[in-house]
């Protein structure tokens, strides 16, 4: 992600996330790791809570998709 560009809002507000069964899994140590990280930098930055509680709904079976939000979060935080 170094060459990455950074994001002026966390999240896009078209984005509706879902169940994708259709996509590939994703580990979940490493995805519940990143979410707790996030939910940690939520005490001094309330302005990404709203993304990261709807990323930390998908911990037991997270796929691609919820991955690329958190990505997107990341470089809005950049």
């Amino acid at each position: 992600m170094d060459d990455t560009k950074s994001m002026n809002t966390s999240m896009h507000s078209t984005i509706v996330l879902g169940l994708d069964v259709e996509s590939k899994q994703v580990e979940e140590k490493t995805y519940r790791g990143i979410i707790g990280s996030f939910w940690y930098l939520t005490a001094s930055r309330p302005d990404i809570m709203f993304s990261v509680y709807l990323c930390a709904r998908f911990q037991k079976e997270p796929r691609e998709v919820h991955l690329s939000i958190v990505k997107c979060i990341f470089r809005y935080l950049i």
